[in-house]
């Protein structure tokens, strides 16, 4: 019992920084990383919001690390 206890807890936290980490980045941080996320759907970040809870160890290194997926600059060149 005290393992499933534990268990629910770590599953909790996890859960609970990855809606932290998710708010933030889809409030600050997407337009950063994607230059494509400017224009997107008003459908594009309810879309992406469980993936980045799921995944905010890699979306933080990612934002943090200020690596650009689409640089729509360097296209028109």
């Amino acid at each position: 019992m005290e393992l499933a206890v534990l268990i629910v807890s770590l599953l909790g936290a996890w859960f609970g920084m990855g809606a932290i980490v998710a708010i933030v980045f889809l409030i600050f941080g997407v337009n950063r990383i994607d230059a494509a996320a400017k224009g997107a759907s008003l459908f594009f970040r309810p879309m992406i919001f469980l993936g980045c809870v799921m995944l905010w160890p890699a979306v933080l290194i990612r934002w943090l690390s200020g690596v650009k997926i689409n640089d729509l600059d360097e296209d028109a060149s």
